[in-house]
């Protein structure tokens, strides 16, 4: 770091007449805006262990055939418009459910529990991070959605929800 020369008296002068006359800013008192996080509060969804919530989930049905690359789906009946929305991240999830860890039976409890916790709370949208690892949460996810009647529309997940490890979901709120 290179150090600068003195001021001569000159120069301290002409700065001093420069700021003649200013007076010092008064605190306002008002603290900066917090940034609002993406990370939602976890919900203990498995709390409410309910089989009849799981009557959905088969795990032989395969609707979906996973290929690696990126997941879309959209309810026949649907706009097709949907995917792309959730693609472009024009609808925010309101909770996020994290099944990194779980057993296959866990992550079918949880993603059941998830569902109907955003039936109750009147949520349209949530994301679920099942995770790349073996791939084995991947492949299941999407079956288990679409064998869902509330899932409107599933993608991937924008880059900041998760991109290939996440899916968002696009769900029916009651009336």
């Amino acid at each position: 770091m290179r150090k600068l020369p003195p001021l001569n008296d000159q120069d301290l002068q002409l700065f001093r007449d420069s700021i003649a006359g200013t007076k010092p800013l008064r605190q306002d008192k008002i603290p900066p805006a917090r940034a609002v996080s993406k990370q939602k509060s976890a919900i203990k969804t498995s709390e409410r262990k309910d089989d009849a919530s799981l009557f959905y989930f088969s795990d032989e049905y395969e609707g979906y055939q996973f290929d690696g690359g990126t997941i879309s789906y959209v309810q026949p009946g649907e706009d097709p418009q949907l995917a792309k929305n959730l693609k472009r991240g024009e609808v925010q999830p309101g909770v996020l459910l994290d099944l990194h860890g779980l057993t296959q039976l866990q992550a079918k409890t949880e993603l059941a529990g998830l569902l109907e916790y955003c039936q109750a709370q009147h949520l349209n949208c949530a994301c679920v991070v099942h995770g790349k690892g073996s791939g084995l949460l991947a492949r299941k996810v999407p079956n288990w959605l679409i064998q869902h009647p509330n899932v409107r529309a599933f993608h991937t997940a924008p880059t900041h929800w998760g991109r290939d490890g996440a899916l968002l979901v696009l769900l029916k709120t009651p009336t």
